[in-house]
């Protein structure tokens, strides 16, 4: 009898004793989940602190890089010129001188252009196809120049109409092409074009050294119309006083003088007259011009050459062509510079392309219409 109440005992000591495990390994369990719970939430809370240093240190990296390569380009020439064409969207909005609502929207559309790789572009923003590249071709010295077979047959299947028809019929509008900043290593190729085509146009030059006088030369002796543009270009010596202004002026003029035998009665400003970069206010400079009888053009239809490298000389032409159409009479800006080939090379479809549709091309001469965006009767005589 003893020895069964001993057996009950024993095995509900075993009972008990097994129940006390349990409950004890259960306990451990909940607390061993919570220390990978918590452990976790340190290898997490690690990781997150030092990856999102890294990354938020490479993202502003990044940003600075970029920040660094706008700086870079305000500061050029190229970003100047974008400059420009802002302050040259601003001064037209209420400037009776230029179809100043059409203009506004075509630097609008150039502007957004030059942030954008357009080389395999096949159509314009408002959906009109592109006009045909012009062939290109490598001369003796292994400059591109624009070839013009190709231009002018693409144009001719366009139109489906001959040359000579082309030529013929005139839509009584005009249109002025003007070159600034040369003479440069690609006037010639630039008079060459015109040549080929009996095309007069208007060049506004700045100093150039000896090697470049044999350029100011065939602009006078070809027919074109030569302008002043400063002579140093650069901006903060020509526009630092009224005084520096004269004084460029009055040496370019001076060196187109002494080696073409003529003088220039026409400029452009730097920048255009709305330029925002001019250390006294325009009308001080534009009191000088009236006083010495020279006439500032400034311009109502732009290519974007300057702009941005990104545009194909189809593109230049299509932004040509987009203000040309709107106007009786467009001054066209373009440039002669070292670092804008692709306007030699969209030249020869310009021409061709303004020939087809009736315009007259023309140098700037008295009969020119004064498209100024900051007006000379702005100031007080």
């Amino acid at each position: 009898m003893y020895e069964a109440c001993g057996n009950a005992n024993t095995m509900g000591n075993i009972k008990r004793t097994g129940e006390n495990m349990a409950k004890i390994t259960r306990a451990q369990l909940a607390q061993r989940k919570r220390i990978e719970f918590y452990k976790k939430i340190i290898v997490y809370g690690f990781l997150v602190m030092t990856i999102l240093p890294i990354f938020t240190s490479l993202f502003l990296f990044y940003k600075v890089g970029q920040l660094e390569k706008k700086l870079d380009y305000a500061l050029s020439e190229q970003g100047r010129d974008y400059l420009t064409l802002q302050s040259s969207r601003n001064a037209l909005l209420d400037n009776p001188n230029a179809q100043s609502g059409v203009f506004v929207e075509s630097v609008k559309s150039v502007l957004g252009n030059a942030e954008v790789n357009t080389n395999s572009t096949k159509s314009t923003e408002d959906g009109t196809t592109e006009l045909p590249l012009a062939n290109t071709s490598v001369d003796n010295e292994g400059d591109n120049v624009a070839t013009t077979e190709g231009a002018a047959k693409a144009n001719e299947e366009l139109a489906d109409v001959t040359p000579e028809a082309s030529v013929a019929q005139t839509n009584g509008k005009r249109v002025y092409l003007t070159f600034d900043d040369g003479p440069s290593i690609y006037t010639g190729q630039i008079l060459d074009v015109l040549k080929a085509n009996n095309v007069k146009a208007t060049f506004f030059v700045i100093g150039r050294d000896e090697e470049f006088y044999s350029y100011y030369k065939r602009i006078v002796d070809e027919g074109h119309t030569i302008g002043l543009h400063s002579y140093s270009h650069v901006y903060q010596d020509f526009y630092a006083s009224k005084e520096s202004f004269a004084e460029e002026l009055t040496k370019l003029n001076d060196l187109i003088y002494n080696v073409t035998g003529t003088k220039s009665s026409i400029f452009r400003f730097p920048g255009g007259s709305s330029n925002n970069v001019s250390s006294l206010p325009v009308q001080e400079y534009i009191d000088y011009l009236n006083d010495n009888d020279i006439d500032y053009y400034d311009w109502n239809s732009l290519s974007g050459d300057a702009v941005t490298n990104g545009l194909s000389p189809q593109q230049l032409v299509n932004n040509i062509m987009n203000d040309v159409s709107q106007n009786e009479d467009s001054i066209v800006l373009m440039h002669d510079l070292q670092t804008t080939h692709t306007t030699v090379e969209s030249l020869q479809l310009l021409i061709d392309t303004l020939k087809r549709d009736g315009y007259e091309i023309l140098p700037i001469d008295e009969n020119t219409p004064l498209i100024q965006h900051v007006a000379a009767e702005t100031v007080e005589e």
